[in-house]
């Protein structure tokens, strides 16, 4: 199975490493937004927010990765989307 690829079967799949421009925390983001099992959703949100979130407070303080921070921003407001559903 490619590694961009949602395995359905309930195992985990995490995508590689080489498929993510920021695979600090991108793993955990795409974890949450691809799960499809309710009692599994919650928790995988939580701990992508909080991935992402340390992510964004590490890099506050510089100007650099302004593109990284961008999408970081994007995956906190996504989540919250998914959260609220």
């Amino acid at each position: 199975m490619p590694a961009d690829r949602v395995d359905w079967s309930g195992k985990e799949t995490p995508v590689s490493d080489t498929t993510q421009k920021y695979p600090l925390w991108q793993n955990h983001y795409l974890q949450a937004m691809a799960e499809t099992r309710p009692e599994l959703l919650k928790s995988k949100i939580s701990a992508a927010e909080q991935v992402v979130s340390s992510r964004l407070r590490q890099l506050a303080s510089t100007t650099d990765d302004y593109e990284e921070q961008i999408a970081l921003a994007a995956a906190l407001k996504s989540l919250k989307v998914l959260k609220e559903r």
